[in-house]
């Protein structure tokens, strides 16, 4: 017996009898999301320092800053917009796995 939270804010709780196989299955890209959970903390934490040493220590670079914190937001953005779309895809593969 599986049981799964389906929703952000309204969370519904689905019980499921699964087979050892399904569980492995989906416990495999569940292993994934952590994974990756566990890559954007350090992630965060560096684009956090990156913009502490931009603004707040002696290491402040004098010329050119507005293009420092230009190329950090454009790999800002690049990184959340892949890491959204990998969760979807995992997503997708759980909810594929699932409804099989």
């Amino acid at each position: 017996m599986m049981t799964f939270e389906v929703g952000f804010w309204d969370k519904q709780v689905v019980e499921r009898q699964v087979t050892a196989q399904e569980a492995l299955e989906i416990m495999m890209p569940v292993n994934e999301a952590k994974q990756l959970w566990e890559v954007n903390i350090y992630l965060i934490a560096l684009f956090a320092a990156v913009f502490i040493a931009l603004f707040f220590t002696p290491l402040k670079p004098k010329k050119h800053l507005r293009w420092y914190v230009l190329l950090s937001l454009i790999l800002l953005v690049s990184l959340m917009i892949w890491d959204v779309a990998v969760h979807q895809d995992i997503a997708e593969e759980i909810i594929k796995i699932l409804l099989s």
